[in-house]
């Protein structure tokens, strides 16, 4: 593909996990060269991270400043609400679809078009609710894929607790994790109230009980963007951070 720097451009990706094409965001940096490797950061709800979010001008605002290390932001959208309630849902029909076709194909292509670093630790996993849902789940089920797991608000239920006590290589994870004040009942799409404050409260206990380098805030606000957006650039600086980073093998 031609490589558009400084701009956020759009493909379609053939998945034969899905059955679909897929449609990505690919930002790569002002100061991206193939000359040196990069961090790889995926979004779910990818739409959401790049219009709402403004990540990539967060990243820019920061890298411009040196408090961040090299990365391309990757977003992988969905096509309407109910697909996401299916792929992105703990319990959806082709969540793990949606989780294999990252790992196994959206994943090979990224490294094999951009220059990237091909380890766990430089990948970092970010999502919104229910697609911070499967941003989890993928990092749990694929720890030495993706060990960089980024969340805000998600929706924690009995599925995501049994898959957080049955992965045997979590202490692989380090996990940046937020939840609003005001997420103890608010209004899904469906019209249905819903309390996400408690069991996210619950599940902070249980992962402080494990040995996953955690870190874990409550916000003044709710289950949206207007919550979020302000925490970006520290939850970048989390995973991007000079002062941050593991040593890479």
């Amino acid at each position: 593909m031609d490589k558009k720097i400084g701009l956020v451009d759009q493909i379609k990706l053939e998945s034969k996990f899905l059955e679909r094409e897929v449609t990505i965001s690919i930002y790569l940096p002002k100061d991206y060269t193939d000359l040196y490797k990069h961090h790889v950061v995926i979004t779910f709800d990818g739409r959401d991270f790049f219009q709402f979010g403004q990540i990539h001008r967060t990243y820019e605002k920061l890298r411009s400043n040196h408090e961040l290390e090299r990365a391309i932001i990757v977003g992988v959208h969905y096509e309407d609400v109910e697909r996401r309630r299916t792929e992105f849902h703990p319990d959806g029909e082709h969540r793990r679809e949606m989780s294999q076709f990252v790992v196994k194909e959206l994943c090979p292509y990224i490294d094999k078009t951009f220059s990237t670093l091909k380890v766990g630790n430089a990948r970092i996993l970010l999502g919104d609710s229910l697609a911070g849902s499967i941003a989890l789940l993928t990092g749990l089920e694929y720890p030495h894929h993706f060990s960089q797991i980024g969340m805000f608000s998600p929706m924690i239920n009995e599925t995501v607790t049994h898959a957080f006590n049955s992965c045997i290589s979590k202490d692989l994870l380090t996990i940046k994790h937020y939840i609003g004040l005001e997420e103890i009942e608010f209004k899904l799409i469906s019209g249905k109230m819903a309390d996400f404050l408690t069991p996210n409260r619950a599940f902070s206990e249980l992962v402080k009980q494990s040995n996953v380098t955690y870190d874990y805030e409550e916000l003044n606000g709710g289950h949206t963007w207007k919550t979020w957006k302000p925490e970006l650039g520290e939850m970048l600086s989390f995973f991007l951070s000079e002062h941050n980073q593991k040593n890479l093998i």
